[in-house]
């Protein structure tokens, strides 16, 4: 059991935040310029540990990639940049360029959310600030935008991903009241090494299993749950396995399009679905709404039932008493009460 197992949430959060600073998103690494829903992501975490009474401006979320010598994506040569001052004009320009198409994306998302989105946004002066009194919705908003950004928050990592798949479960039990929707990764009621579980949830599915390819595809004794996190359907009384079933895939880290056919294990290999073909889901953090009728990255969302923020919201206010009474809440409202140092 390592050093941040056996502290408490208290102590996690006390270390989290001695000379806590924000990592700026890096546009030659995995975040480029085009996902400008990431970037958004970064202003609306920046503004979070804003000072409180103050807006973020767009000058001001140039300067914090400025400082951390972030390229803007010109391919002019530095010699050129040093002595023309027409280039530097150039760059400038392409600054404010680029950020006002990220801010653009932050005012989409305050019409789309409407009262659920935590932020003021300022159309005249394309400014950003922290809302000064905070519905649970919107501290639900803000816990998405934390967990979509896990590489800031490491110490309190594990607290916030279990309890995401908690939140996943829900979202899909409100979006279908009808189904039994039950959790099969880390806060499964599934006991057991991963093919014991395997076989007690097709025992409940009424599916038979591929042994042999289960024996050659999962190591003895292994504990993992294989991409599978969250299992719903919808059974009839007659029990014949011919019903609607969703698999689920809950991704917090930036790589969750790469990770969003991990449930197919499960229909290409270890299940036998005769009768009906499952619904593969994913449910991630991110806020992928846009002004037009697809996602962002809709490219990586084909052929997916997707959950993004805005869905998840939609779903889990209805029952936000469960987030309200969640460890994840209490580090919302520490964040709340948080400024991050200048690095």
């Amino acid at each position: 059991m390592t050093s941040l197992e056996v502290m408490n949430l208290d102590d996690k959060l006390n270390k989290q935040f001695s000379n806590f600073s924000l990592v700026i998103p890096n546009p030659q690494q995995d975040h480029p310029w085009s996902l400008k829903h990431l970037h958004s992501d970064f202003i609306e975490l920046r503004t979070l540990f804003w000072d409180k009474k103050s807006f973020l401006t767009l000058q001001d979320a140039i300067s914090c990639y400025k400082d951390d010598d972030i390229e803007v994506g010109m391919k002019l040569e530095k010699k050129i940049e040093d002595e023309m001052s027409s280039s530097n004009t150039e760059i400038n320009d392409k600054w404010i360029e680029r950020f006002e198409s990220i801010f653009s994306v932050l005012k989409i998302r305050d019409d789309v959310f409407e009262d659920d989105y935590p932020f003021t946004y300022n159309i005249e002066n394309c400014a950003l600030k922290l809302k000064n009194v905070l519905s649970d919705n919107q501290k639900l908003y803000l816990y998405l935008l934390i967990v979509s950004n896990l590489n800031n928050f490491k110490i309190v990592q594990n607290v916030l991903t279990s309890e995401f798949e908690t939140f996943s479960k829900e979202a899909l039990q409100q979006y279908l009241p009808e189904f039994i929707v039950e959790e099969f990764g880390k806060n499964t009621q599934y006991s057991g090494n991963t093919v014991e579980k395997i076989k007690k949830l097709s025992a409940k599915l009424n599916v038979t299993i591929d042994e042999e390819c289960i024996q050659k595809n999962i190591v003895e004794n292994a504990s993992q749950d294989k991409g599978l996190d969250i299992i719903g359907w919808r059974p009839f009384k007659d029990e014949i396995a011919s019903m609607v079933i969703i698999l689920g895939q809950c991704a917090c880290g930036k790589d969750w399009a790469e990770k969003k056919n991990d449930t197919l294990h499960y229909e290409d290999s270890y299940f036998y679905f005769r009768k009906i073909r499952p619904i593969h889901a994913t449910f991630i953090p991110y806020g992928l709404v846009h002004d037009t009728e697809e996602f962002y990255q809709n490219d990586k969302t084909n052929s997916k039932l997707i959950f993004e923020r805005k869905r998840i919201i939609d779903m889990v206010k209805h029952r936000i008493e469960i987030f309200k009474n969640s460890d994840s809440y209490a580090v919302v409202e520490r964040c709340i009460s948080e400024t991050a140092i200048e690095v």
